[in-house]
């Protein structure tokens, strides 16, 4: 089975009017496709993404929502209606989607909201801190014990982001007191720090067993130094094993960069690729990061 840990319903753009007037104001190439709201039809999006995953071969997708609403203002549609719009399309089609459930924890409510969600089948926790938290905060803290509790993983944004939003609480740092303080929770690093911080994402996990690593956004590091990327994949399964490494794709906002069909077929093919460098992944390996790691963390194996 292969399991996308990491893709969204729409992207940034379409979610939030502030981000498409800044971008345009800056002059952010293709934002001529986001000049005004679209029109968000649930039906016709899960549509496309099964067509998607079909040619990837994506068995299951996890759907996150990163809730910036506190930074930007709010998005188009309420962070409550987006989350519903979620864990209602994973409960009509669970064999496609998997709902996480994504908040900023200063939002009055957001524990209640979460154990709401959970109860509604959501698998697991999306926090961004570019949103101006840091996931070490104690604000944080029911959250975490909420999902140690009933089993679920909690997925958070590492790595630089483009301004309005705020980089400060996106490192890997931010994770260890939660990663100390609640041992029976498990975190996933998302984006494996970037380039910034994937040194400091691979030695914390070194010490913390309940640290996980996702690797969306290195594909435009493959892209531009296939060695590179090999030799960091090298790094993680000489620290600590590729077996907790989980894959995510990151679509549709990575997607011009790579479509989800050629990022797959990268990890298959990783035995081939990596044995042209000298580094030496298994097919069992492969199928780990692919879905099995991940369908542990959610307790679907």
């Amino acid at each position: 089975m292969i399991i996308d840990l990491h893709r969204h319903l729409w992207s940034i753009f379409e979610r939030y009017a502030a981000v498409r007037e800044i971008a345009a104001r800056g002059g952010v190439a293709g934002v001529h496709r986001h000049a005004e709201a679209p029109v968000q039809d649930v039906g016709a999006r899960a549509g496309e993404i099964r067509a998607e995953m079909e040619k990837a071969g994506v068995d299951r997708s996890c759907l996150l929502l990163g809730d910036y609403g506190l930074r930007l203002g709010e998005g188009d549609r309420s962070i409550e209606e987006e989350n519903r719009l979620a864990t209602d399309l994973a409960r009509e089609d669970p064999e496609h989607f998997i709902a996480f459930f994504g908040i900023d924890p200063r939002r009055p409510g957001a524990v209640d909201m979460f154990r709401d969600a959970l109860d509604a089948g959501a698998r697991g926790l999306k926090l961004h801190p570019c949103s101006g938290f840091s996931p070490a905060d104690p604000v944080c803290h029911p959250l975490y014990a909420l999902a140690g509790e009933r089993g679920v993983p909690v997925a958070v944004h590492t790595g630089p982001m483009a301004a309005p939003l705020i980089s400060t609480y996106a490192s890997p740092l931010h994770l260890d007191e939660p990663a100390a303080d609640f041992p029976d929770t498990n975190f996933v690093i998302l984006h494996a720090g970037q380039r910034a911080w994937f040194p400091l994402a691979l030695d914390m996990a070194r010490w913390k067993p309940n640290l996980y690593l996702e690797l969306s956004l290195w594909q435009s590091l493959l892209i531009e130094d296939e060695g590179r990327f090999v030799s960091h994949l090298a790094e993680i399964k000489n620290g600590i094993g590729l077996g907790r490494v989980v894959f995510g794709s990151d679509c549709p906002g990575v997607s011009a960069v790579m479509p989800l069909h050629t990022w797959v077929e990268t990890f298959r093919d990783l035995p081939e690729i990596a044995g042209r460098h000298g580094v030496e992944i298994t097919t069992d390996e492969v199928e780990q990061m692919l879905g099995g790691t991940a369908a542990t963390l959610m307790g679907l194996s």
